[in-house]
């Protein structure tokens, strides 16, 4: 049993709509954006990208399957968060950077994956059941059980033949 859950107080959070009574303008967000052109913002953008610290850890990250999708939209998440653009300027030069990194992922013989991939079909039952056996044993033996009691059920019902079912 996990006792942080325990510490944990369900009343210990904002009341709803408390946002909407907060001072206006106290985040960086709220702020109108420090760069509204988007050519300033995608040479902003670039200029950071071309850090060579940076440049190493976004070609690391291409390198091991991080897609130039999640990529950008870390990037943009926190240029909106920083106050530096607004979302519309981020979407419009999202394209150009994509370019960008697409050119140093193929100069540094890296085949980058540029968008995420479709998500995968949902789990088995087989899979499901293999993963709650794994991390909730308690509910996989009460599943089992019920499983079991309802096999004994049908079995009794097939012995005792088609015919024989009325009769009880």
């Amino acid at each position: 049993m996990r006792l942080d859950l325990l510490n944990n107080d369900p009343f210990n959070s904002p009341t709803p709509g408390q946002s909407l009574t907060d001072t206006p303008g106290k985040w960086q967000w709220e702020q109108p954006p420090q760069v509204v052109d988007p050519m300033e913002a995608f040479e902003r953008v670039l200029a950071s990208l071309q850090d060579p610290i940076t440049l190493e850890t976004v070609s690391k990250l291409m390198y091991i399957g991080v897609s130039i999708e999640s990529i950008l939209n870390g990037i943009m998440l926190k240029m909106f968060g920083e106050g530096v653009m607004s979302p519309d300027v981020a979407e419009l030069i999202k394209p150009l950077l994509a370019r960008y990194l697409l050119k140093v992922a193929n100069d540094s013989g890296i085949q980058a994956n540029v968008v995420n991939t479709f998500p995968k079909p949902p789990l088995s039952d087989g899979d499901t059941i293999n993963l709650l056996k794994q991390f909730n044993p308690k509910e996989y033996a009460k599943i089992a059980e019920k499983v079991q009691d309802k096999e004994d059920e049908m079995l009794t019902i097939k012995q005792q033949g088609f015919m024989n079912k009325g009769e009880e």
